[in-house]
């Protein structure tokens, strides 16, 4: 993911990462969907009982991978 980067230098708490700005629409969608999937293995991966919040809240990155997945559908050529 070298459209994406970590400051280092920066305040972790205000911006922890830095996006190409050379990145277009087309791929910044695939990098958004590629980091949910990656959040929603993480999430299975850790293979712990689930507290409601956290269910919840990776109940909304599974929807949220959805869209992106179904927004990258949309770019591609039919």
């Amino acid at each position: 993911m070298d459209n994406i980067v970590s400051n280092s230098l920066t305040s972790a708490a205000t911006e922890p990462f830095t996006v190409n700005e050379e990145l277009s629409f087309e791929d910044a969608w695939v990098r958004v969907a590629e980091l949910l999937q990656c959040a929603v293995a993480t999430s299975q991966a850790l293979g712990e009982p689930l507290g409601a919040p956290h269910r919840a809240v990776m109940h909304l990155v599974e929807m949220a991978k959805m869209v992106a997945d179904r927004a990258v559908e949309c770019l591609q050529p039919r």
